[in-house]
């Protein structure tokens, strides 16, 4: 069996499969990713790039010590580190990952020139402000010092974080370590609990790994505390919450209604500029706060957004109930009155 290692990557909002800038990067000026704006491992998991069935990527933990490794077969669970808040984030397991030759990586990267997979990569960092002209000097040779295939990956559905104090993560530096033990992820319940209340925030509450790639939404968080305040008239203090965990390490539920015990409403604030498109953007959470895995949470999904709805956003939402029994709807919050509006759709 492969040894079992664990290596810390750089931050990345992206998935590893392009680079994401400099948020969450080192700000210490000696590092080399504060100084180039990237890290080693932005490209890891974009196996999308294929030469003989085979993901060619670089690993700093390796690329560091290469020459003793090289040949050797390991199974390489990865975390990183976001550097703005610190926090630390399990992401998973790289099944037999091997470590090339030199030779290998040469004609790796002989195969993404061919391909103009390098030319892409140049234009992500050039997207980001990264400094092009120092992956342009990198060495063929040491281009790709990890290959693995793509069922080689047992990775989270989304990295989760696990406490600075974990003795699974004995060292912060970019090293390979032993594999004694997994940490102890920060793992919200395994299912949707409501918890009624509101705090007024500037800034996102829970952290987790995706509400670290988007910028705050403020005008989102004005429209959750006015929509908080009109829902508790009607429904009662006890009975509304906001930023509620729908469990399995979801993200938050914006605003949860009690009906009765077994009764809720969910709903889903959007800001962008269509109810059409906010609905878009609203769906697929809705069902998985409710649903997931095979759960029945809410009886109500709800859309809300400052836009006027549509006829053909009406008629949709229909269709959805009619056609495929999902309890979808929309309610448009009123930037005039600076509240909800009655009407449902």
């Amino acid at each position: 069996m492969a040894e079992g290692k664990i290596a810390r990557i750089c931050w990345n909002t992206e998935g590893w499969r392009k680079p994401s800038g400099r948020a969450g990067k080192s700000k210490n000026k000696k590092t080399y990713e504060y100084r180039v704006g990237y890290g080693h491992e932005e490209w890891l998991l974009d196996t999308t790039k294929l030469i003989g069935g085979w993901h060619y990527a670089y690993l700093q933990p390796i690329g560091l010590h290469r020459a003793k490794y090289i040949g050797m077969t390991f199974n390489i669970s990865l975390y990183s580190i976001n550097e703005e808040t610190r926090g630390r984030w399990w992401i998973g397991r790289i099944n037999d990952i091997t470590v090339t030759t030199p030779e290998e990586s040469r004609k790796a990267y002989i195969a993404y020139k061919k391909n103009g997979w390098l030319r892409e990569m140049e234009d992500q960092l050039q997207n980001v402000g990264a400094d092009v002209q120092d992956f342009r000097r990198l060495k063929p040779e040491n281009f790709a010092v990890v290959k693995f295939r793509p069922v080689s990956l047992e990775l989270l559905d989304t990295p989760m974080e696990f406490s600075r104090e974990d003795p699974a993560v004995s060292s912060n530096y970019y090293i390979l370590l032993n594999q004694k033990q997994q940490p102890k992820l920060l793992l919200s319940d395994t299912s949707f609990t409501f918890v009624p209340g509101h705090s007024e925030k500037k800034g996102q509450t829970k952290s987790t790994y995706e509400k670290h790639s988007v910028p705050v939404d403020l005008v989102h968080n004005q429209m959750q505390t006015k929509i908080y305040r009109h829902l508790v008239k009607k429904h009662g203090r006890d009975n509304v919450g906001t930023e509620v965990d729908a469990g399995y390490g979801s993200q938050s539920i914006d605003i949860v209604v009690k009906e009765n015990s077994e009764s809720f409403t969910f709903y889903e604030i959007k800001t962008s500029y269509s109810a059409r498109l906010c609905v878009r953007e609203a769906l697929a959470q809705l069902l998985e706060y409710a649903y997931y895995p095979n759960n029945v949470n809410a009886r109500r999904l709800v859309v809300v957004s400052p836009n006027i709805v549509t006829n053909e956003v009406q008629s949709y939402l229909s269709n959805l109930r009619d056609r495929f029994k999902i309890p979808i709807y929309y309610q448009r919050f009123s930037p005039e009155n600076e509240s909800l509006e009655d009407a449902i759709y």
